[in-house]
């Protein structure tokens, strides 16, 4: 499976749900079901309300997503049932107490909790992705801590990512793979740059469970179509991975991949 979709894609479905003190959290879906059973539901605090648990195991399809918190709109600690990647693409504020702007990206594991996600006077923007999609929403701690299942917990920041200026970007001469982070599981995060025109391999999903790509700068070409800036990528397992060509302007491409399944224990 390959899923491939642009900024201009996602924009129509752009929609703001309100916290309980008034500010807007905003969400763009790229592909996959929305990441939460109610759309129209606001972003209160907490009171426990849980959505149904997915069955151990159970696959969806990928998702990819872009969140814009403006100042204020804080999203409180939780967990979900599947792995994710988030990735800080404008703004700054904090997850938990780990400082985050661009470009930061963070790992969470199935049942991991994390935050409150608490964005700076700029506002917080960043996207989600997950190789299984969590329909459930998010689960609230501390009301749904009985429900984490027992997997190991596993929080991963990789920050003060750098991209190349445009100018840069667009004289770069040769083609490189930055290893910003790898696991013997298959967890990895990847930047790959490409100078204008050349063709790059990405990273095997098949050492992991699957791979997401952001294009954090430049253009690439994919089936005859341009994925500039913020457009999201995803090559499952099964597909390996796919060869990625730079426009004229190049690109830097991140690559994230997520670890090998690991059962619950009983």
């Amino acid at each position: 499976m390959i899923l491939a979709a642009t900024h201009t894609d996602a924009a129509p479905s752009r929609f703001a749900r309100t916290t309980a003190d008034g500010h807007r959290v905003w969400r763009s879906v790229y592909f996959g079901p929305p990441p939460s059973p109610d759309s129209s539901e606001s972003l209160a605090v907490p009171s426990g309300r849980i959505y149904v648990d997915p069955a151990p195991g159970q696959r969806r399809e990928p998702q990819a997503f872009l969140v814009e918190q403006e100042a204020g709109a804080v999203v409180h600690p939780h967990f979900h049932f599947v792995d994710q990647f988030q990735v800080v693409v404008a703004g700054g504020g904090s997850l938990g107490r780990h400082p985050v702007a661009p470009i930061s990206v963070h790992f969470a594991a199935a049942c991991t909790g994390y935050g409150p996600i608490q964005p700076g006077p700029q506002g917080l923007s960043y996207f989600t992705f997950r190789t299984s999609a969590d329909e459930t929403g998010a689960q609230y701690l501390p009301a749904a801590r009985d429900r984490m299942r027992p997997l190991p917990k596993r929080n991963v920041v990789v920050d003060a990512i750098t991209l190349t200026d445009a100018q840069s970007l667009a004289a770069r001469v040769d083609c490189v793979t930055e290893t910003l982070l790898e696991k013997g599981d298959g967890l990895a995060v990847y930047l790959l740059r490409l100078a204008p025109g050349k063709v790059m391999v990405a990273p095997d999903a098949s050492r992991g469970d699957g791979v997401s790509m952001l294009i954090a700068g430049g253009e690439i070409l994919h089936d005859g179509i341009s994925y500039s800036a913020w457009s999201c990528l995803y090559v499952s397992r099964a597909e390996r991975s796919i060869s990625l060509t730079a426009g004229t302007s190049g690109a830097e491409v991140l690559v994230m991949r997520y670890p090998l399944a690991k059962a619950a224990s009983t």
